[in-house]
């Protein structure tokens, strides 16, 4: 009796299907905007402190090339992890601050917000990369490959074991452990070109590459993995 009081009440109370639906959604003034005006209104919600950092190490390594120059290696590769973090922390954001759901049902989806805001400071990294590197091979005498290698692989290391983290965890937690792995990885490269030279020779530019090519490859799929999961949330 009671499953039938529900059906009827089920009944009566479903509202119509709408009329008309698609043709008066199309009647709807919706104004255009081009990929690239909105990959650049994203720029004003990137945090500020993400913009601060590329500068503060750029100004960095500028003046390490003059007062220490014989270290400008590993002080650029100790940089880089934090650049990697700005781009790792920018990427979780919606779902550390709980915005997720909020953000899916706005006009432009997260997955272009994401794509909009990792290309953004993806872009601006590298060219930040391209702008350090003929300062790296001037001032230590390397090869343009020897040093970009270099400074990709902790760079490509810290983004993806962030991405890694993000994807399995939430919360500040997680943003905590980014930050602490983007910390001992810097802490890494600056030791290893004090106490291990032998590391930055020539013979050893194999391992660096299949390093590079291995953490390239894994963060392409770790920033896959967010878009996708971003699409399932």
């Amino acid at each position: 009796m009671r499953r039938e009081v529900r059906e009827e009440l089920k009944r009566v109370f479903e509202p119509p299907k709408p009329q008309g639906k698609r043709a008066f959604l199309r009647a709807l003034a919706q104004p255009r905007i081009s990929i690239l005006r909105f990959a650049l209104t994203q720029l004003g919600y990137i945090r500020r402190w993400s913009w601060a950092v590329s500068v503060m190490i750029f100004a960095g390594s500028v003046a390490a090339s003059v007062w220490s120059p014989s270290r400008i290696l590993g002080i650029v590769s100790a940089f880089a992890p934090l650049l990697a973090l700005t781009v790792v922390t920018e990427s979780g954001r919606s779902e550390n601050y709980e915005m997720a759901e909020l953000e899916t049902a706005t006009r432009f989806s997260l997955r272009s917000v994401l794509l909009a805001r990792l290309g953004l400071l993806g872009l601006a990294n590298l060219v930040m990369f391209f702008l350090l590197l003929p300062v790296v091979v001037w001032r230590q005498e390397l090869g343009v490959l020897r040093a970009g290698l270099y400074i990709l692989l902790p760079y490509l290391l810290t983004a993806f074991a962030g991405l890694w983290v993000l994807r399995r965890f939430r919360g500040r937690e997680a943003v905590y452990c980014c930050v602490g792995i983007a910390a001992c990885i810097s802490f890494l490269a600056a030791m290893l070109f004090e106490t291990v030279p032998q590391l930055y020779q020539p013979d050893m530019v194999s391992w660096w590459f299949a390093g590079v090519l291995a953490f390239g490859v894994g963060t392409v799929r770790q920033c896959t993995g967010i878009v996708r999961d971003s699409l399932a949330a």
